[in-house]
């Protein structure tokens, strides 16, 4: 939330200081917009020291006649593929 409050204290700064230059009101003022965070991801992916961690799949339901040793297999967690770790940096930009 504070992140959000800085860029709004820094366009309207920005309003303010073009008002008392003697720039018109109706000229166009950009304010970089915030990036959002990508809730499914935020939900499946947590951030370690080292990149990010996530649950293993295949464990939640339809086991019925799979052996102990096939199950505990896929129990715990794996890291993230380095080739995932730009997009998930790009969908988590405030983790």
């Amino acid at each position: 939330m504070t992140l959000f409050n800085n860029a709004i204290t820094a366009c309207t700064s920005r309003l303010l200081s073009m008002k008392t230059m003697g720039v018109s009101s109706f000229g166009m003022v950009f304010c970089r917009t915030l990036m959002k965070t990508h809730r499914g991801a935020l939900k499946r992916w947590r951030q370690t020291s080292t990149g990010f961690k996530r649950g293993i799949a295949g464990r939640k339901h339809g086991n019925i006649g799979w052996s102990h040793r096939s199950l505990k297999s896929l129990t715990g967690r794996t890291d993230a593929h380095p080739t995932q770790m730009k997009r998930l940096r790009r969908l988590m930009p405030y983790k």
